[in-house]
């Protein structure tokens, strides 16, 4: 047996950051398009833009540079959206951490398979 967990920010109720729209913000500086980054994730650009939107506005964190245009236009993370993200991970990797430790301490004697 084993544990899942999701853990995601809040801003007052509202969420900001979780597992799901922080791989759409990789996607979109990976990739260099927010339309690119909504195409992998089967979703429309105005959809995606909308979220991106609402995380920037809980976040109270720009998260992306924009630019327009099909020769120098596209998106990447600006540098206080990828420290947001990295502060993210590593919270998130840490409370996974002691999530599983909890759990190996309680049931010790589970089976694993």
């Amino acid at each position: 047996m084993e544990i899942k967990a999701k853990f995601w920010i809040e801003n007052r109720g509202e969420a900001v950051l979780g597992g799901g729209k922080r791989d759409l913000l990789l996607s979109v500086d990976r990739l260099g398009s927010i339309q690119r980054a909504a195409d992998e994730f089967g979703m429309s650009y105005r959809h995606a833009w909308g979220t991106i939107r609402k995380i920037e506005q809980r976040a109270g964190v720009k998260m992306l540079d924009t630019k327009l245009g099909r020769k120098d236009g596209g998106a990447q993370l600006t540098p206080q959206g990828r420290e947001f993200i990295e502060k993210v991970d590593s919270l998130l990797k840490e409370l996974q951490t002691i999530v599983q430790e909890k759990f190996n301490q309680r049931f010790a004697e589970l089976p694993t398979k």
